[in-house]
């Protein structure tokens, strides 16, 4: 075979002198040396931080999946997945490439002075100038689109703060190393493809090279200008080259490019439960993070990993209402006060806000309390993430630190200390907690006396606020007319702790977890139903229950499709809304939409629907403080939303008494309360069923 002659490759210093080579390797160990002592500070940064037992197989097996597709990226938008495919492979490839002439040229025949192992040479070298030019013009196509898209620039990728004015920040350095990273890498890509092509045409066109078949198509082109002329941009080209190569080394730690690194031990190490079951205090007589040293070492380098893609920051619900929390600045925020601790040099500067070297606190100094309160721990930033970071716990975490320093926003204070005396946040006594039962023509079992299928955990908005006490009384019929044996804990019931613990209260979540545990443990059932999905992430994912705890809806789908609730059909359409945290966090999409379409009516999604549904506000606390400064409150914006889909779309149809409270409001203030009915799934089921008594009739 002629490619497998001694003479099918080429000489890596052609024409070079010792002294060229010799100041090539100098300046190559001073951008080692650069990079090496960058690494280092990152290094140290993190090990500044707690020490959490992440790294796993199955973790590590995980993150690597997930950077080999880069299907974290493509998420929700195809076109950056296909962009970034093609760079991050082809940057593979590519560097895969450079350490094997390193090896072949410096272990191999330098250092260890074998040059007959050399392999870069005959078959080998064809395939490998094969793939290096295949994936260089991926890589090459890649950053091009990248760079297209970012002349059209996103929303979401506009640095504007949304918490300060014009003038009282500048982010200008963010967006000049975003244009430099860019800049870099095409420009290694495209002198790397005219280095080649200047080469073949010097050399004479072997014919091995056409494999080569970006730098065939440049030699081709310059082929006229002769050997020598070929030759001399050779030379010219091979320095700039290098010299280019050698500078994106030395700048990788000091700048976006770090994320290269960062993003693949971030997306081996994440947690994609770390919200649902957060975790518990460190260190009881200092709650949350005081300080630098407070954060996890995963979450340090998360802030690095950081690409400020935006994602986050446009679905964001307490950003779109006009309050000032973008999980995106946040995450920057921290980074530069961790960047500003640690004495990280940063080529570009800050990049955005002082340094915060002398803050005194990171809760309400670094970031600030009504950044912190305003996040709704909805978890959609956290879904939307491709790299894996985790907003909501430090978020959470941050929380703690305010509440143990006494900075409480007042409504919110005000629930707590009524969640403290009768375990719910309607101030009521636990003896009220049944009265909804008042209003049905049956009796609903009390579990701590008899045993039950079904233990049902009620939960505080689905027992007390009288719009979705209705729904409760409707839920209570169907699972009687069904069949189902349930049963409630009466006043032992106390509020789950769910929105409690996320807004930074662990010691009264222990409490109100620690009550609930007594009674649950007494009672006897075999599974729990509950109506409010903050009741069941809670129940599911931080009690220790050795349980199945299902979302009525569940049950009511599975009743349903056995034949035990028969029903009619409905007429109209419909929408539906996923509750934050019956989709996301529990991740159940399919029950709601079955029941709905069982009804008869025509379900019509929503644009921001399933993962990617919009928050109605309420969560993580926030339904208990004050929303009269937002510019418009989360559930009016979905409200509007819900109306943009035509004027037949008549029932907007929710599953979490939060839900219904919150959309049954902001119905009214936006003015759409004849154009548009709030509706529950059980209601919904219960009209189907009088359609069936009706035909019986």
């Amino acid at each position: 075979m002629a490619w497998a002659a001694e003479d099918v490759g080429r000489e890596v210093f052609l024409g070079f002198s010792a002294v060229s080579i010799g100041l090539f390797y100098g300046l190559a160990a001073l951008a080692i040396a650069t990079f090496l002592g960058g690494f280092f500070l990152r290094a140290r940064k993190y090990g500044r931080g707690r020490k959490v037992g992440r790294v796993t197989l199955r973790s590590i097996l995980s993150g690597l999946e997930k950077v080999a597709t880069q299907r974290t990226v493509a998420k929700g938008d195809p076109y950056v997945g296909v962009a970034h495919f093609l760079v991050f492979w082809g940057f593979v490839v590519l560097l895969i490439g450079t350490t094997i002439i390193a090896i072949d040229e410096d272990v191999i025949r330098v250092i260890l002075g074998k040059p007959e192992w050399q392999f870069w040479k005959g078959t080998f070298y064809v395939v490998y100038a094969l793939a290096m030019d295949l994936f260089g013009i991926g890589f090459v196509v890649g950053v091009l689109m990248l760079a297209f898209r970012r002349r059209r620039r996103p929303a979401r990728l506009d640095y504007r703060r949304v918490d300060l004015g014009e003038g009282d920040y500048d982010r200008s350095g963010y967006s000049l190393d975003d244009k430099v990273f860019l800049g870099l890498l095409l420009f290694l890509g495209v002198s790397g493809f005219l280095l080649e092509g200047f080469r073949i045409a010097a050399v004479d066109f072997p014919p091995f090279e056409k494999v080569s078949v970006a730098g065939w198509l440049v030699g081709t082109i310059t082929a006229g200008w002769g050997p020598v002329a070929n030759d001399w941009a050779r030379l010219a080209t091979w320095w700039v080259h290098g010299l280019a190569a050698l500078g994106f080394v030395a700048y990788i730690p000091y700048s976006k490019a770090m994320h290269i690194v960062d993003d693949v031990v971030a997306l081996m190490v994440t947690d994609e439960d770390s919200a649902k079951a957060l975790p518990p205090v460190a260190d009881p007589t200092r709650p949350g993070y005081v300080s630098l040293d407070s954060f996890a070492w995963v979450e340090l380098l998360e802030m690095d990993a950081c690409t400020k893609c935006g994602r986050c920051h446009e679905v964001c619900p307490a950003r779109a209402s006009g309050a000032p929390l973008s999980p995106r600045d946040l995450i920057l925020d921290l980074r530069e006060y961790a960047d500003a601790t640690a004495d990280i040099p940063l080529w570009y500067g800050t990049g955005a806000e002082p340094a915060h070297r002398d803050a005194t606190e990171v809760a309400g100094g670094v970031i600030g309390t009504d950044t912190l309160w305003a996040c709704t721990t909805c978890m959609a930033c956290m879904a939307v993430c491709p790299v894996g970071i985790e907003h909501v716990p430090t978020i959470v975490q941050l929380r703690r630190r305010l509440v143990d320093l006494g900075d409480v926003e007042p409504g919110l204070q005000k629930a707590f200390q009524a969640l403290g005396r009768g375990g719910n946040s309607f101030g009521k006594s636990a003896k009220q907690r049944p009265r909804w039962t008042k209003g049905l023509d049956f009796e609903i079992t009390d579990v701590r006396a008899e045993p039950v299928e079904y233990l049902w955990f009620v939960g505080d908005y689905a027992s007390f606020d009288p719009r979705a006490a209705e729904v409760t009384q409707t839920v209570a019929r169907l699972l009687h007319d069904a069949g189902v044996s349930f049963g409630i804990g009466y006043e032992s019931e106390r509020n789950a702790g769910n929105d409690v613990r996320r807004a930074g209260e662990e010691g009264l979540f222990e409490l109100l977890r620690d009550h609930n545990l007594e009674w649950l443990r007494e009672a006897q059932f075999s599974r729990i139903v509950t109506t409010d999905p903050h009741s069941l992430n809670t129940l599911r994912h931080e009690y220790p229950l050795d349980v199945e705890v299902i979302h009525y809806t569940q049950l009511l789908d599975a009743l349903v499709t056995s034949g035990a609730l028969r029903l009619g059909r409905l007429e109209g359409k419909a929408t539906y809304h996923d509750p934050c945290y019956l989709g996301r966090y529990v991740e159940e999409f399919d029950a709601p939409r079955n029941l709905i379409r069982a009804t008869g009516l025509e379900l019509v999604e929503m644009g921001r629907c399933r993962e990617n549904s919009f928050c109605c506000g309420a969560g993580g606390g926030r339904i208990w403080m004050d929303d009269t400064g937002l510019e418009e409150r989360p559930a009016e914006n979905r409200i509007r939303e819900a109306v943009a889909l035509g004027d037949d779309v008549r029932f907007f149809v929710v599953a979490c008494p939060k839900d219904m409270v919150m959309y049954s409001d902001a119905v009214k203030t936006t003015g759409y309360e004849d154009r548009l009915e709030v509706v529950d799934i059980a209601q919904l089921l219960e009209r189907a069923r009088a359609t069936v008594g009706a035909a019986v009739g």
